[in-house]
């Protein structure tokens, strides 16, 4: 089988995954990975060099991944990535990641942290990478091989951040626990000391959050007490009122006096209006009284404007009227000579 004819299948099923076909996709590409590592001596005796098999597997590997995700067997990930790749040292790191975080946003995580534990613990850092363990070098796949197995630094510790942010730090809940494997794992110190920074400032966090409590659960906590213990709640208020009560009492009563020497009756006020008129008496509210000066005001000044208007009209038609009287005299008051047109003109002296 020659890296020409595995390209070709690869590119197939992710052909299959465009165009949804996710069975497609989903057979296509876990047969490809069963039979690479079936055969896998015969196909590094094909020239493909390692690189050419990490890209063929990494390619593979996330057709199968996101044809899952399209099936909606998101929360099966783990356990397929499992079957289709036999050996967890095996799974690219990206497909790893790729597969992981899909299930994660599913709300699934089953298996995640033995997964993430496992895949962390076969790997060695020697001379600024990561190599496969000797203990795992024995497997088929390293077998086919001459050399050993490197894994990128960066895509290890992307790895590392999955582990310990999310799944401890997050889901778990368990940041003490993150930033003590941290403390043992062989990493970069750089990246060390950058991860741990992001693990105190989760734990700081959450410390504080815990301490202090947010006011709507204090207030539930404290509605809680009253109701388990009434009895005790009514005494414990009792007893703070009366110490309150020598000096508290006087303050109320100055309060009060002063608030009422400061209070103006107002214009809208619901006190009635008592009238005497002869025998008879009228009660009448201060708010009619108003309305019915408003009302009054308001029909004064529309007829003042009434008043006003007329006027104005009565002296524009006044002028127009005479006007028009003045134009009719001028027209009819002139007199036309019926002669002058037969008349000779007289001769001008010159």
């Amino acid at each position: 089988m020659g890296d020409a004819a595995l390209w070709e299948e690869i590119e197939l099923s992710e052909s299959y995954l465009v165009c949804s076909m996710y069975e497609e996709a989903a057979s296509s590409s876990s047969s490809i990975l069963k039979r690479m590592y079936d055969n896998i001596q015969a196909v590094s005796k094909g020239a493909i060099v390692e690189s050419q098999l990490h890209d063929m597997l990494t390619s593979a590997g996330m057709v199968f991944v996101q044809s899952l995700h399209g099936l909606g067997r998101t929360e099966e990930i783990v356990n397929e990535l499992r079957d289709a790749f036999g050996a967890v040292a095996t799974i690219p790191a990206q497909v790893l990641l790729t597969g992981i975080c899909l299930q994660i946003a599913s709300s699934s995580h089953s298996g995640i942290r033995e997964m993430l534990e496992e895949f962390l613990s076969k790997w060695v850092y020697e001379d600024g990478h990561y190599i496969l363990n000797d203990a795992d070098a024995s497997t088929s796949f390293v077998k086919g091989f001459d050399g050993k197995i490197f894994l990128d630094v960066n895509d290890y510790m992307e790895v590392v951040e999955l582990y310990t942010l999310t799944v401890l730090g997050k889901i778990s809940e368990d940041v003490d626990l993150a930033i003590s494997w941290l403390e043992k794992a062989a990493l970069p110190e750089e990246r060390r000391q950058e991860l741990s920074r992001r693990l105190h400032s989760l734990l700081s966090l959450k410390t504080t959050n815990i301490s202090q409590g947010s006011p709507l659960l204090q207030a539930k906590q404290e509605a809680s007490s009253f109701v388990e213990d009434p009895v005790a709640s009514k005494e414990s208020c009792d007893a703070e009122n009366k110490k309150r009560l020598p000096n508290e009492g006087k303050n109320d009563i100055y309060t009060l006096l002063k608030l009422s020497k400061q209070h103006k009756p107002s214009l809208w006020s619901s006190r009635p209006l008592n009238l005497n008129l002869g025998n008879t008496q009228l009660t009448i509210s201060k708010g009619k009284i108003t309305i019915t000066l408003v009302v009054f005001i308001i029909c004064y000044a529309l007829r003042r404007k009434r008043v006003a208007l007329m006027r104005a009209l009565g002296r524009k038609m006044g002028s127009m009227k005479k006007a028009l009287l003045d134009f009719w005299q001028l027209a009819f008051s002139y007199q036309v000579n019926p002669l002058a047109a037969v008349q000779p003109l007289p001769n001008r002296r010159t």
